[in-house]
């Protein structure tokens, strides 16, 4: 796995959107985390879909997701693509104030804009598990 501190990311170059995705939340919890969004500054926002799960991420990003017959596993995410990591950071924070419990929160990198959002979903749901145990594996 590649763990990499959200401050040393580079976020800018990887893609030109500069957005957040949201994943498996509930109508109420999207609504809080969007109003942490938004007073964070991050105004563009992705919902997305369990059947999004055979699009690339790079596609999404394009907004030429199609539903698939890929369902994603169900893991409350958020994944953000060209945020600065000073404005996720205060992302997170705004996230711990408003009680809301952390889900996996990552960052489109240059290897995972190519990825499935089923493959992004599994990876970072390995990795979770992992941290939590403090094993370290290679993704797969």
């Amino acid at each position: 796995m590649s763990f990499e501190n959200m401050k040393d990311i580079q976020s800018s170059g990887i893609h030109e959107r500069n957005c957040m995705m949201m994943y498996y939340f509930t109508p109420q919890e999207a609504r809080q985390i969007m109003n942490v969004a938004r007073m964070t500054g991050v105004r563009d926002i992705i919902t997305l879909k369990p059947s999004f799960g055979g699009n690339k991420i790079r596609e999404i990003l394009d907004n030429q997701a199609v539903e698939t017959e890929v369902e994603c596993i169900k893991e409350k995410t958020i994944i953000f693509n060209g945020i600065p990591s000073p404005r996720v950071s205060l992302f997170i924070d705004g996230l711990k104030k408003c009680r809301i419990k952390r889900p996996i929160i990552a960052m489109v990198t240059d290897q995972t804009i190519d990825w499935t959002l089923e493959n992004l979903l599994i990876n970072l749901a390995n990795e979770r598990s992992s941290i939590n145990r403090g094993e370290f594996s290679a993704h797969e």
